[in-house]
């Protein structure tokens, strides 16, 4: 693939066999018993797509950061964050960040030279060995026309150029001007440079670096993607999509704005908008899910998104998917910039469906199913389940509540009890639901899980983009929740994980270098046996601390197949097991195992019938059933 940087963490490192502290000289014995009749849907394996400013930029080929300069400037040398200054002092030239002048959405860049060379630069730059690199730059002038310099570099400062280019910027009104850059050299932390060369004015709203014959979307994110096989896709998110204006991430890419984000307080991007999520979904056979902005948005917003969408997919001679569309996010919580009560939230419910109804076709609704909402100020809690499964049968078609979980403790034992313990206590969450939905005539509900994941590290103040160690803790938990989730079939039909790329993330893109997580190849290990119907298997093995089984097994049976997963949630045993009752042939075998809990799982080879510590095997069967 032109222009991309692809690692697969299956294929960088095969690791041996694990050696056990301990050995169980009890063999496990796993016994498959009959079909369930009950389908775990694929759309248990959903992801999020969160869209903040790192999603929005990993999910492009562009190599620069903040290319549309969103503020709020550096007080001391008015360039927008991701830019410094070119040279050890600004003597010679000045710099403002212009808030209304702008073609894109909000500020545009000034660079005044009127004694020198003047500029800014960006380090951090990923270059692959001998690419074309494209250069895009959106661009005024005052006055006169004026010629400025491209370079790239190496990092010291007075390294040699890898390239350089010249463009005259030569009119006053906003126009793309574009060159190639030829790049000899592998380097993952390139400089680049943009010299204004003579005096004068010049504002930039603009400048991408994108590989030659890239497509606006970064095509190893895709690729990676599309190996995932992802059923469902939650756009544009949770907490975020309160603030998420869809008809911004319409229309030409160039004009569309990266505009402040009073939630998370990052910014907003629409690069990748309604438009790009609908032709993803459509390339790669992703069932639509979108959550609408019950928070900034209005009834007539809504319902202008859905008719756009339809819209799209008419225009295209396209069939119209059952695409979900969710009520808001989580607007019972206090943390929400739309905090509501209970009462408000059931009325948003009764504005906002009707309008998505009418204007979509098919449109599964999904609403909120949490307790209560949160209280503050003096105001108490209010009963919000009770509330929506009194009043908003017929509005609701799949009720949701979302998931976290992590407890932060110091011994491996203790983290990976911790791990299966969490999953337990979300089934439960799920069974309480269960029966709060039939005591109140709701017989068959249908559930969802919008949000979830293990959160132990992610937090806006660090510094690294939200981020959760890929590691053999998460991993068990990502296993315990499929199997958990599978087994409440037919209950719960919809999950989304949070999230896809970046923070929290399965894929990750760095100025270009793509890779993908362990967890993300444990999707990937699980997405052929759903849709699935559930088997019966019962596992005689040897306990963890808490009474919890050392072995966490799931059966499916798809497409004359029979799929089993054996998860070892020990920490430091390896067990010998056997599977009765799977009387087909063995097709195939895969395993996953860690070093120790805070290592990834990697693949490594299979011991028939022996599982190392913190491991996950699939056995493949053909299924005469």
């Amino acid at each position: 693939m032109k222009g991309s940087s692809i690692s697969n963490a299956s294929e960088v490192e095969v690791l041996p066999a694990a050696k056990p502290k301990e050995q169980n000289t009890r063999p496990a014995i796993l016994t498959i018993g009959a079909a369930s009749q009950q389908v775990a849907p694929a759309e248990l394996l959903g992801v999020n797509l969160e869209m903040t400013s790192a999603t929005n930029e990993g999910m492009l080929s562009n190599r620069l950061r903040n290319p549309k300069f969103c503020g709020p400037p550096n007080l001391q040398t008015g360039l927008a964050p991701e830019w410094q200054p070119i040279g050890n002092n600004l003597g010679s030239f000045y710099l403002q960040l212009v808030p209304g002048m702008f073609l894109s959405g909000d500020e545009s860049q000034l660079v005044n030279n009127y004694a020198g060379n003047g500029g800014f630069l960006q380090t951090g730059i990923y270059l692959a060995a001998n690419e074309e690199l494209e250069l895009e730059i959106w661009a005024k002038v005052r006055h006169h026309p004026v010629k400025i310099d491209i370079q790239l570099t190496a990092h010291p400062s007075r390294a040699t150029a890898y390239c350089r280019e010249s463009i005259t910027v030569d009119t006053a009104y906003w126009k793309r001007y574009t060159t190639r850059l030829h790049c000899p050299s592998e380097d993952h932390n390139a400089t680049f440079f943009l010299f204004v060369m003579e005096e004068g004015v010049v504002l930039f709203d603009q400048i991408h670096l994108r590989p030659v014959g890239s497509p606006h979307l970064h095509e190893g994110v895709i690729a990676r993607m599309a190996e995932m096989q992802i059923p469902v896709m939650r756009f544009p998110g949770g907490c975020m999509s309160t603030n998420y204006h869809w008809k911004l991430g319409t229309g030409p890419v160039h004009l569309r704005p990266c505009l402040p984000d009073p939630v998370f307080k990052l910014r907003t991007g629409y690069d990748f908008g309604t438009d790009e999520y609908l032709e993803t979904c459509h390339q790669q056979g992703i069932r639509p899910y979108i959550t609408v902005n019950i928070g900034s948005g209005t009834p007539e917003d809504a319902a202008a998104w859905a008719k756009y969408c339809v819209d799209w997919y008419r225009k295209r001679e396209l069939p119209l998917p059952r695409a979900y569309f969710q009520m808001g996010n989580e607007q019972y919580g206090r943390w929400e910039s739309s905090h509501m009560n209970a009462p408000m939230f059931l009325e948003a419910l009764q504005t906002f469906v009707p309008a998505i109804r009418e204007n979509f076709p098919g449109a599964v609704i999904v609403g909120p199913a949490e307790p209560q909402c949160g209280g503050g100020a003096g105001a108490p809690e209010t009963e919000l389940r009770e509330l929506v499964l009194k009043e908003a049968r017929g509005l609701v078609d799949v009720l949701a509540i979302n998931r976290y979980k992590g407890q932060w403790f110091e011994t491996p034992e203790d983290k990976i009890v911790n791990a299966v313990e969490s999953v337990g206590k979300i089934e439960a969450d799920f069974l309480q639901l269960i029966e709060d939905c039939q005591r109140h005539g709701w017989e068959n509900p249908r559930l969802a899980l919008p949000e979830w994941n293990y959160w132990l590290h992610a937090s806006h103040w660090d510094g690294n983009n939200f981020y959760e160690p890929d590691d053999a803790q998460h991993a068990l938990f990502v296993s315990g929740m499929f199997h958990m989730m599978a087994r409440m079939a037919p209950f719960i039909e919809l999950a989304a994980f949070e999230h896809l790329i970046i923070g929290m993330g399965l894929l990750q893109n760095h100025g270009g270098r793509v890779s993908v997580t362990s967890i993300s190849e444990i999707f990937r290990l699980y997405r052929p046996a759903f849709p699935g119907e559930v088997v019966e298997v019962e596992a005689d093995c040897g306990e963890l601390p808490g009474g919890f089984p050392m072995l966490d097994v799931l059966a499916t049976r798809r497409d004359g197949r029979l799929w089993v997963f054996v998860c070892n949630r020990s920490w430091q045993e390896e067990v010998t097991f056997r599977i009765d009752g799977a009387n087909e042939r063995l097709l195939e075998s895969r395993l996953f195992a860690a070093k120790d809990w805070s290592s990834p799982m990697r693949e490594q080879s299979f011991r028939s019938g022996t599982l190392p510590p913190l491991s996950l095997a699939r056995l493949c069967y053909e299924s005469r059933v």
